[in-house]
């Protein structure tokens, strides 16, 4: 008996300090990388009052699934002739007043919580619970997020038709409203009672508009760029033995020649020769982080667009000395 006494309470303190290095032991590699991950992540959101009471935010969240869910499920009228994939973007309900602002209160909410959750989060300490309340609070706030923007997407299509010419394609204006409804949706603040739609409309167009302009005083700074190049070209031997005629489809067609191109490829030319408004050779590095790609796809699409102007440069001898 006393021996198994003994016994019981010399292992009393091995199991207390094997609780205390489980306490502190610190996490597998899977779960630090995790954790190092949200530490690097930006949580942007539109701040409130409302969120620092922790009962109140929990109500936000009740209150947004059942609208959700019981909501005003009305559609607006679709237009006849939208092709079938631009339909299957506007295909999501559009939302009430009180819907929206639910969804928008939940959206901004999740990522307070989650950014508050963060700011306790330490490499060394911290459990799987920890970042799975995080992760989760962040997945759910992009499905708000995503349903916001399905929602809003018709918004979209009808401020972009109005601003298609054939210099400008739908697609490319779509893809413009599209990332700025993207940027509305982060930047609105509900609270101020407002409707999104208002908000939304007034930046969607101010983007397209300005992407548009752009666009003008870029081919306008390089169609006259070229034309000062072409008629310094006058001076050379040869030259005045071209008849006007002739010299007018030549001047016309080498005007032409980037502007053919994409847009990313003349982009990239211009910028790597110099060429335009670009009085500054760049390099693959700046313009991959212009354009959101790796230095390796920049140069491939550089190579693509050389070899491009090469095959036209041939046509344009062809059809000049024809």
């Amino acid at each position: 008996m006393t021996s198994a006494i003994s016994a019981a309470v010399g292992a009393a303190p091995g199991r207390s300090r094997n609780y205390q290095q489980l306490a502190f032991t610190t996490p597998d590699p899977s779960l630090k990388a995790r954790i190092q991950r949200l530490l690097g992540q930006e949580v942007d959101f539109v701040p409130s009052k409302e969120f620092r009471c922790s009962l109140s935010g929990e109500r936000f969240l009740a209150e947004s699934s059942e609208a959700a869910s019981a909501g005003v499920r009305s559609r607006a009228k679709l237009p006849r002739d939208l092709p079938a994939h631009l339909a299957r973007m506007c295909v999501a309900p559009l939302l009430t007043a009180e819907q929206e602002r639910d969804l928008f209160r939940k959206l901004n909410y999740l990522k307070y919580r989650a950014n508050a959750r963060r700011s306790r989060l330490d490499p060394e300490r911290s459990d799987a619970c920890d970042v799975e309340a995080i992760e989760s609070d962040l997945r759910e706030a992009s499905k708000t997020r995503d349903q916001i923007i399905r929602s809003n997407m018709r918004l979209v299509i009808s401020i972009v038709k109005k601003f298609v010419t054939p210099r400008h394609t739908f697609d490319d204006l779509l893809s413009e409203g599209t990332m700025s409804l993207m940027h509305a949706v982060d930047k609105f603040d509900y609270s101020k009672g407002f409707r999104f739609s208002t908000y939304a409309y007034r930046a969607i167009s101010r983007q397209v508009y300005r992407s548009i302009s752009d666009q003008h005083k870029e081919d306008g700074r390089f169609d006259s760029a070229a034309s000062e190049g072409l008629e310094n070209l006058d001076c050379e031997p040869g030259l005045s033995m071209l008849d006007e005629k002739r010299w007018a489809q030549r001047r016309e067609l080498l005007t032409g020649l980037v502007g053919r191109l994409d847009r990313r490829e003349q982009f990239i030319v211009r910028s790597r020769f110099a060429l335009g408004s670009h009085r500054r050779v760049r390099t693959f590095q700046f313009l991959a982080g212009k354009l959101g790609i790796s230095k390796e796809r920049v140069r491939q699409l550089e190579q693509r667009a050389i070899l491009r102007l090469q095959e036209m440069a041939d046509e344009l001898g062809g059809a000049v000395d024809g």
